[in-house]
């Protein structure tokens, strides 16, 4: 995953692929380092071990593969890299439940819209 900001970019090499999580989780240094833009509020998460805690965040641009997209992630105290649900949504991607390896949902560069009217 490469992860895009207003200063710089850099690739995350390892990380967890996790349906469970709502957000994207990243260390707030790596955040600074890119020069990802800080949102005004926060957010309370609950983690997969059932502490509860508060969370900045963060808008971020992230490439996977041939898809690149803005999204957001959060971050907090020890936060590890873990790559949400938000974020395959924001990309277009879903985990085939079999190989465990991503898909596509749509074609790249293209998000869908419902309106009724």
């Amino acid at each position: 995953m490469r992860l895009i900001g207003t200063k710089t970019h850099r690739v995350i090499d390892k990380l967890l692929v996790d349906t469970g999580a709502t957000f994207t989780v990243l260390p707030r240094d790596l955040l600074e380092e890119i020069g990802a833009v800080k949102v005004p509020t926060k957010t309370k998460l609950e983690l997969g071990d059932g502490r509860r805690v508060e969370a900045e965040v963060y808008a971020v641009v992230l490439a996977v593969g041939d898809r690149e997209g803005a999204t957001l992630a959060v971050t907090f105290m020890d936060a590890k890299p873990v790559l949400g649900i938000r974020s395959l949504e924001d990309l277009g991607l879903k985990v085939d439940p079999v190989s465990g390896s991503l898909e596509a949902t749509r074609p790249p560069g293209v998000a869908y819209y419902y309106s009724s009217g």
